[in-house]
């Protein structure tokens, strides 16, 4: 461990899934020294659930995240079995990636990865406290009373802060099955103020393949053509698999090699009397578990209770590798003793003679309310500390990945003193996601939808590069070879989308043509001799050229709502006019703009025009001043 246990580190991630990976890999990318700790490395980036990544809105937040430098893209597209593009006979716009992984060999090579990484040391130990000085964090305690000191603290761990599983009436500790609870660290957070609430999630049981009959379920094939997530336009060649200068080559294969099968099939009758008679034994309806779970990720239990007039339910059986026989059923989850789980799982054609591997279960867990964080995804009590993932309140891999990705960028910044990366709403995803919890909370598991964005038209998961690029560019994110192509690739779109809206054809230009969505279309041979991503773009944005110039309109329009920034030292309470809820809820928050104050439930439009005036005449009065 060298001398680093004296030495500070720049970055200490705590938590090594699928948030605290990207945020270790980024920071020591950025050329910060960096720590990453976990309970167990050989769990390093689990899929704890469903075996798959990307899907609606979280495939394009795995595009954005390939785009910021993060690892999450390449790693799936390499270890999938699966590819399939969701959406693929709707708009462009919602049109996303789903990739089913091989579990283990996604791990693996994560953890791979990280072996590899200049800057990173990974280290096998749990964080018992954090180190707190004059308000700031300085480190952290672990389990073989060894502390290890960082300027900066990026929390991401998960589900397993004071973690409890349960099956039925029977109860254990842990965060996940197989693994252990931080049963400690909780108490160093409410040490220093900051509050925590709890969550629930769950998981489906995994069967046994051999134990199955799949000629009776609707079989579903992977895309032969498969949608990655990784930008490989912008890429060297050798990038996707080159040896190591030690010799070493990451686990991996060509991307829709040897595709595997998903599999369909439905509950019927029997299921639900199944399920109801024992409702009184699941953990949710017995009032064992008070905690809020995933209202889009329902369990089973949920299901029956809160759908009565649907006959029956999908589950879709998913492989969890290519060398496992082991199959995880998604849209089966729940916490009902494993004797009825076995009678509930026999019932469904096909899974008659189903053998169960491993239970489903749910498990609770601490998360610590984000309102507490600022928009960098630093705490507002600690200064040096960031939280990222299933602490901040939410669900899924690619939404962790995302807030570990800009959580580790932003330690980095702080530690060299410079202006944190903040993406904006109208820029992707991501910067939905973030000022949606900063801003707004959760009180219950968040999940990305398109219908959260206000500007999704502009998302469309093949532009990312494009948008975030000056992000990349700003904070030095990706090789500069890479960067230049993508500064061509931009110029190659805004050049071919202004060619086709202005040169004419038989019938128009090609742009009306496009739009009136003819089936032959004499472009171009320099056009067709594009890059398939160039020509895709630049249809996209001749195609729904109307659209989207609305929704910039609106970014415009928004503009100065969204730039005007209230002063850290605000006093709301001496702002005549704001009502009593509002003023709480902007203490609370402590707003950066009027755009987010704007977006903080409970505050009003009438409380934001109070506000505007307040700011406009303390700038003239401080101008006056000369201040």
């Amino acid at each position: 461990m060298n001398d680093f246990t004296e030495k500070p580190y720049d970055v200490i991630v705590c938590g090594a899934g699928h948030a605290g990976t990207e945020a270790a890999l980024v920071a020591a990318r950025m050329g910060a020294t960096t720590l990453l700790l976990s309970g167990n490395i050989d769990t390093i980036g689990q899929m704890s659930c469903n075996p798959a990544i990307g899907g609606q809105a979280k495939g394009h937040i795995v595009r954005e995240i390939d785009a910021l430098g993060g690892e999450m893209g390449v790693n799936a597209d390499v270890t999938g079995i699966q590819y399939r593009k969701l959406n693929a006979s709707k708009g462009p716009a919602v049109q996303a990636p789903r990739t089913q992984c091989d579990k283990k060999a996604y791990q693996f090579r994560l953890k791979h990865t990280i072996e590899l990484q200049e800057n990173l040391t990974l280290f096998q130990a749990t964080v018992n406290s954090l180190i707190f000085k004059d308000g700031k964090v300085i480190g952290c305690k672990t389990n073989l009373d060894v502390d290890f000191y960082g300027q900066t603290v990026v929390v991401t761990t998960g589900t397993f802060l004071r973690g409890l599983m349960h099956i039925g009436k029977n109860r254990n500790e842990g965060g996940r099955m197989g693994d252990y609870s931080a049963r400690t660290l909780s108490a160093s957070f409410l040490e220093a103020g900051i509050e925590l609430e709890r969550l629930k999630t769950g998981t489906p049981p995994r069967l046994l393949g051999r134990s199955i009959d799949f000629s009776v379920m609707e079989e579903q094939k992977g895309d032969e053509e498969p949608c990655l997530f990784g930008f490989y336009d912008t890429r060297e060649k050798t990038d996707l698999f080159h040896v190591e200068q030690s010799g070493e080559r990451r686990l991996g294969w060509t991307p829709g090699e040897k595709q595997v099968s998903c599999y369909i099939t439905y509950t019927n009758e029997k299921t639900e009397a199944i399920v109801r008679e024992n409702l009184h034994l699941s953990p949710m309806y017995s009032g064992r578990i008070e905690s809020a779970g995933p209202r889009y990720c329902p369990s089973i239990e949920d299901k029956f209770v809160r759908f009565p007039d649907k006959p029956n339910h999908r589950f879709f059986l998913e492989p969890e590798g290519r060398n496992t026989n082991e199959y995880y059923i998604n849209g089966c989850s729940t916490s009902l003793p494993l004797d009825v789980q076995v009678r509930m799982i026999q019932s469904v054609p096909g899974l008659e003679r189903a053998v169960i591997l491993r239970p489903a279960y749910a498990v609770e867990y601490d998360f610590a309310p984000p309102t507490q964080l600022q928009a960098s995804l630093e705490s507002k009590k600690v200064e040096n500390l960031f939280f990222a993932g299933q602490i901040n309140g939410t669900s899924g891999y690619e939404e962790a990945a995302a807030q570990g990705l800009v959580a580790g960028v932003n330690a980095v910044l702080k530690v060299r003193g410079e202006s944190p990366m903040v993406i904006g709403r109208h820029e992707g995803y991501i910067g939905v996601l973030i000022d949606d919890l900063v801003t707004k909370g959760t009180s219950e598991p968040y999940r990305m939808f398109t219908s959260r964005a206000e500007y999704r038209l502009l998302f469309n998961h093949g532009s990312a590069e494009l948008r975030l690029a000056h992000h990349a560019r700003d904070r030095n994110l990706l090789e500069f070879s890479r960067l230049s192509r993508i500064e061509r690739k931009a110029a190659a779109v805004g050049e071919w989308t202004e060619r086709l809206e202005n040169e004419r054809t038989a019938g128009g230009t090609f742009a009306e043509r496009a739009r009136r969505r003819e089936a032959e279309i004499p472009f171009p041979a320099e056009f067709l001799a594009l890059h398939a991503a160039v020509r895709e773009e630049v249809l996209y944005r001749v195609v729904y050229r109307g659209y989207l110039e609305r929704e910039l309109k609106q970014i415009e329009r928004m503009s100065q709502v969204e730039s005007m920034r209230i002063p850290e030292d605000m006093k709301f309470l001496d702002i005549r006019g704001l009502r009593a809820e509002s003023v709480q809820k902007l203490e609370a928050i402590r707003p950066r703009t009027l755009g987010q104050a704007s977006r903080i439930s409970g505050v009003n439009p009438a409380d934001i025009n109070i506000l505007m005036i307040h700011i406009e005449s303390s700038r003239r009065r401080r101008a006056k001043m000369g201040l």
